[in-house]
């Protein structure tokens, strides 16, 4: 394989790792990327999961070292999420290619317009609205919703770290920080456990997701630091430039596919 195969895997886990840290949906840029350079839809999905694995690893660190993880709130949301991430991923071994390529074309502009619109990302929550970690409540429609949620990420685990965005702003009423270190501790877990059955089912490709993992890893780094420094606003505009370029780069290769 050339050293352009590699290069384009690792500049893709860069940006893979830093959108994702930051709002979540690295897989929009990830999936393409590996489907870009020859892998099919179902090894290019747990492939996904290794680089995945890596980026989150790296977070998770930074953000405990910096006393930012509300530990007992991110394993009582991980129970729901684990379940549903066994099921999501057991469906997922034989994604067409096809099927994946209008997924991701459709999450794509939905991701667009739902960073484009979210509230969340435009101005930050007034301290009134939000409530200290003793008294956050997981009750049973926020189980629900976690579950249905690792369903969803153990089958594609594409802007997953949107509705999980979606559903802490929405369900638990805290802020960006605190958003962020939840979406990394989940990720971790469904991204270990989803790769353990794609394993399992022989859909992956260790190499590309380790070199682009190494990208990802170094994106994650810079993201994790970024998340509790930078701007929102300026988030914002860095996560709809580079999932614009991805929608017009997975654009690029479905019309291949139809031509």
């Amino acid at each position: 394989m050339d050293i352009t195969h590699y290069i384009i895997l690792i500049v893709g886990g860069i940006l893979a790792g830093f959108t994702n840290i930051l709002i979540g949906g690295g897989g929009l840029i990830t999936l393409p990327v590996y489907i870009g350079t020859g892998l099919p839809a179902s090894v290019a999905n747990g492939t996904n999961r290794v680089n995945l694995s890596m980026q989150y690893i790296i977070a998770l660190i930074k953000f405990s070292k910096a006393g930012k993880m509300p530990w007992k709130l991110v394993i009582r949301l991980g129970i729901p999420t684990s379940l549903g991430t066994v099921i999501g991923a057991m469906c997922a071994t034989n994604i067409s290619n096809m099927v994946l390529h209008i997924l991701l074309l459709v999450i794509i502009v939905f991701s667009i317009f739902y960073i484009f619109t979210n509230s969340n990302l435009k101005k930050p929550r007034s301290n009134q609205n939000i409530v200290s970690n003793e008294d956050i409540k997981v009750n049973w429609l926020t189980w629900i919703l976690f579950l249905l949620a690792g369903i969803y990420a153990g089958f594609i685990s594409v802007a997953i770290g949107m509705i999980w965005f979606a559903l802490c702003s929405w369900r638990l009423k805290i802020g960006y920080v605190r958003i962020t270190s939840i979406r990394i501790f989940l990720g971790l877990i469904i991204s270990a456990i989803a790769l353990t059955i794609f394993i399992i089912a022989g859909k992956v490709n260790f190499v590309d997701g380790l070199v682009l993992g190494i990208g990802s890893s170094i994106g994650a780094y810079i993201a994790s630091i970024a998340a509790m420094k930078l701007n929102k606003k300026l988030i914002r505009i860095i996560i709809l430039s580079i999932l614009t370029i991805s929608g017009l780069y997975m654009l690029f290769f479905q019309i291949l596919h139809w031509l």
